[in-house]
């Protein structure tokens, strides 16, 4: 929904799910800060965290990973310098809570079965809906909905997935995570949304660019 916009990223690793395409480390002794050119060792402080953000002319800091809502006390006590934007899979609805009033845009993510193939996906999905609930789109918060697609995906999955959550977002995002092997599908699941809600074919940009 923001692409081109220039964002500061706080990549986090950790995540609780295990999805197919992930390329996020699980764990890592070091950081690499990007904006200044240095690696660090884990864990990085919050203050050099907010120094970095203060030395940056951004849209937004972008907290993601790997899942930042692991981090959630961790983001709450950062200094907002900038618009916060957490992108995250919203599968933890109590860490959702603390940072209920702290995020000004949410890219939550409605992962589909094919995606976590050794999960509970039922409970992927309840505790799903609920991060949406609670992470809701308000007049001070920006939230749409982002469903990233592996080669093969069920249809009426992901229709079930936005219907369950249209009530909360703005829009949706249909990301193909390896590229378009079939546009017409993608452009046929789009027509079927547009029923529920404003929906947007959105490639993943980094890899157009080169950039992880």
């Amino acid at each position: 929904m923001f692409v081109g916009v220039k964002q500061l990223f706080v990549r986090f690793s950790k995540c609780n799910l295990n999805c197919i395409y992930c390329d996020t480390q699980k764990n890592s002794k070091i950081c690499k800060d990007f904006v200044n050119n240095r690696t660090l060792r884990n864990p990085v402080s919050l203050g050099y965290i907010i120094d970095v953000m203060r030395s940056v002319k951004v849209h937004s800091v972008s907290w993601t990973g790997g899942e930042p809502l692991l981090y959630a006390d961790f983001i709450r006590n950062v200094e907002k310098v900038h618009p916060f934007y957490l992108e995250s899979n919203m599968t933890l609805p109590e860490k959702a809570k603390i940072l209920r009033d702290v995020v000004d845009y949410v890219a939550g993510d409605f992962k589909v079965r094919e995606a976590i193939p050794n999960e509970n996906y039922e409970e992927v999905f309840e505790n799903t809906v609920r991060c949406f609930r609670i992470l809701k789109n308000t007049k001070r918060r920006f939230t749409f909905c982002k469903v990233v697609l592996p080669s093969s995906f069920d249809f009426e999955g992901v229709v079930e997935c936005v219907e369950a959550v249209e009530r909360y977002i703005s829009s949706v995002v249909l990301q193909p995570v390896f590229g378009v092997e079939n546009v017409k599908i993608l452009m046929k699941l789009q027509d079927k949304l547009l029923d529920v809600c404003d929906v947007r074919i959105i490639p993943q940009v980094h890899k157009y660019l080169g950039l992880r």
